[in-house]
């Protein structure tokens, strides 16, 4: 069926569009300088995209040095202090997307926006750092302007961390372990501890949050212990560890297939790392949907090169597999928000998905086992074949598949890709950890939806009504989905500024958001009014926890 997530960000907007967005409200560039543990640095005094706000943004900051020539598949190395003033007033350059037209391997850079640099004793602001969702092959720190969080007080960091071939691929051994991308938002965070207080933020009050593939960094930094005592909460959107796409099984198969499809047969693993040295960045992101291993290419959603287990070493970010570290608790007790929107997996089924047309779901219906086993966290190939007719029977029962199911397959496809593994996720934490888990439904169907006429809150479709780039600047003053994002807005950063995101009710905030239980369940669910709701999809997620370890 194909990869489906990166044609999600629809609402992505260049970096350009951006900067002309502010320089549209901003009569002429007022410079700010801050010193920070590595040297000075020049940034912009600006407006946020209300023009009522001042932000002071410190954009294309170096975290790392330029991990090209022989740093190319290397953890990321601390950059190098400076002795004269850093202009940080453009954008760094995007790390090389999939397929390879576009970014540069000299990317690891962030951006800063703050609503006060500190003055004597001022008090430092919460912290939140965004690490932005693409399958682990696309995307940018630069394309999220977070403006209505700085405006609600809190200081926010975007990065940038290397994707794809570049930032996971992994030949099983030391040579390259795997996981750069990860490693180079934990080099992110650690940047952050050691120099937001120049800016002022508080470095001991750090929450990470993401969507999608972000969210599920969330998560992964919350299981590795490279990233303990780096920040203090976090908030998943749309993704976790034990998502289907999340975890890379089979790095090295992919390896060898990729230098097989760009015309390199390697015979062992230091033939594989010197060939994808010496290789062009571009002609490696060209077509890495090629590489997936034939049993797995049917997969209903699949994103290839994304964190995978490395072995046992100095530096290494995982080694365990996630499901053991959720099942045992062995992981950092961090507070943590996370949830789902309503349809994450909408763009199936509407105009151009995967599943839209009688010819493509008869196809399904025929190969449905085909088209789910390789999504299911089971050991053997007998154990997901069967493990698919279970889930064919539990959802169709012995009914032909059709176009009239399209909500049953939406709502199929959502709980196996997404939901079943956020649930576990919730369910553990409450049980082995001392500090509050908040779960969440975004369900609000409002103006900055993909998918016009349909039922259910699309995949990303939260993340459009936070950031400047995504549509939230669009929305009128005023407006249902105005009060929507003041809301998410609102309790984002509650969550970061005190580890409750509703702690007073308010006619913005219109109801009290309790911590989960596993008895009690409770979700708050987001819709044009906010509702607090108990046990999401209970009869659902107790199938796939049955059916699944």
């Amino acid at each position: 069926m194909g990869d489906c997530e990166p044609t999600w960000y629809v609402r992505l907007l260049n970096d350009k569009s951006i900067n002309s967005f502010r320089d549209k409200l901003k009569g002429q560039n007022n410079y700010v300088t801050v010193t920070t543990t590595l040297g000075s640095l020049r940034g912009l005094v600006e407006q946020t995209a209300s023009g009522l706000t001042t932000i002071y943004t410190f954009k294309g900051v170096p975290y790392a040095e330029p991990p090209v020539g022989e740093l190319r598949f290397k953890p990321p190395v601390p950059v190098s202090s400076w002795s004269d003033m850093k202009d940080a007033l453009e954008f760094g350059p995007n790390c090389v997307q999939k397929g390879g037209d576009s970014g540069e391997e000299d990317c690891l850079y962030l951006n800063i926006y703050s609503p006060e640099l500190p003055l004597g004793n001022s008090t430092l602001k919460p912290v939140m750092v965004y690490i932005h969702g693409g399958c682990f092959t696309s995307g940018s720190g630069s394309a999220y302007g977070p403006d209505y969080f700085v405006e609600s007080g809190v200081v926010v960091v975007t990065i940038n961390y290397r994707l794809g071939v570049l930032g996971f691929i992994s030949t099983g051994d030391l040579l390259i372990p795997g996981n750069m991308g990860m490693k180079d938002q934990v080099e992110a965070l650690k940047w952050v501890q050691k120099n937001i207080a120049a800016f002022g933020g508080d470095p001991d009050n750090v929450t990470i949050f993401g969507q999608s593939a972000g969210g599920a960094s969330v998560h992964f930094h919350i299981l590795s212990p490279t990233s303990k005592g780096l920040f203090k909460r976090g908030i998943a959107q749309s993704g976790s560890a034990l998502s289907t796409w999340a975890l890379q099984r089979k790095p090295v198969e992919i390896a060898f297939q990729l230098a097989e499809n760009l015309g390199y047969t390697a015979k062992n693993t230091t033939d594989l790392m010197e060939f994808f040295l010496a290789a062009d960045a571009t002609d490696l992101m060209k077509d890495i949907f090629a590489a997936v291993p034939e049993e797995d290419s049917l997969a209903l959603f699949k994103c290839v090169l994304t964190p995978s287990i490395e072995p046992e070493h100095n530096g290494a970010f995982l080694t365990v597999e996630p499901i053991e570290l959720v099942q045992s608790g062995a992981y950092t007790d961090v507070a943590y928000m996370t949830g789902i929107t309503s349809a994450e997996c909408l763009k199936f089924v509407a105009p151009n998905g995967e599943l839209s047309t009688a010819e493509q779901v008869a196809d399904l219906d025929q190969n449905f086992d085909l088209y789910v086993a390789p999504d299911l966290r089971l050991p053997t190939e007998e154990e997901r074949e069967e493990g698919a007719k279970e889930v064919r029977q539990f959802y169709y029962g012995n009914s032909t598949i059709t176009l009239q199911d399209n909500y049953t397959t939406v709502a199929f496809t959502s709980d196996m890709v997404f939901g079943e593994g956020i649930d576990l996720v919730v369910q553990r934490m409450a049980q082995h950890g001392t500090q509050p888990v908040y779960y969440y439904r975004f369900s609000y169907v409002g103006p900055l939806t993909a998918y016009p006429g349909y039922d259910g809150a699309n995949h990303s479709n939260d993340i459009n009504y936070m950031f400047v780039g995504r549509g939230a600047e669009t929305l009128e003053d005023g407006s249902e989905a105005a009060l929507v994002r003041s809301r998410l807005i609102a309790m984002w950063t509650n969550f970061a500024k005190y580890g409750n995101p509703t702690p007073n009710v308010d006619s913005v905030v219109t109801q009290n958001w309790t911590r989960y239980t596993t008895e009690e369940a409770p979700y708050l669910n987001i819709d044009a009014n906010l509702t607090l709701r108990h046990k999401l999809k209970q009869n659902e997620y107790a199938f796939w926890h049955s059916l699944l370890p």
